[in-house]
């Protein structure tokens, strides 16, 4: 049997949640690879959109671009692997309110987070990454 070595794929730009949530969403693959080789291929059914509340993800955005921020966001995928959103609902003023808010925010974080991946890190999509 081989021995494989394993990885995840961002293959897009994280993206907003319009519904209220707050989140953001993360389209992520694993990869493998066989030991020693270059080849990566995607694991079959081993996708998944990742969401981070979008809130988190600015504080991560706000620290100095070192090797803790990108441990930080690491961190924060791997803590929201089964996160689900939870939209505001409600046709109030202030369920209205609070559900722009929620997407300004989101939309926000997302594109502090392509900004940071896209400009500062120099990365194109699909991105991969170790945990």
């Amino acid at each position: 049997m081989a021995t494989y070595d394993f990885q995840y794929r961002l293959n897009s730009s994280p993206e907003p949640r319009n519904d209220g949530s707050g989140m953001v969403a993360h389209d992520i693959d694993a990869v493998a690879s066989v030991q020693g080789a270059d080849e990566w291929f995607t694991i079959p059914a081993r996708h998944k959109t990742i969401l981070v509340p979008g809130a988190d993800l600015l504080i991560v955005m706000a620290m100095p671009n070192n090797g803790a921020k990108i441990t930080a966001y690491k961190n924060l995928l791997a803590a929201n692997l089964n996160t689900q959103a939870v939209p505001i609902v409600g046709w109030d003023v202030v369920s209205l309110q609070a559900m722009l808010d929620a997407n300004d925010q989101s939309s926000e974080a997302a594109t502090e987070a392509n900004d940071y991946i896209t400009i500062t890190l120099g990365q194109t999509y699909p991105v991969q990454f170790a945990f």
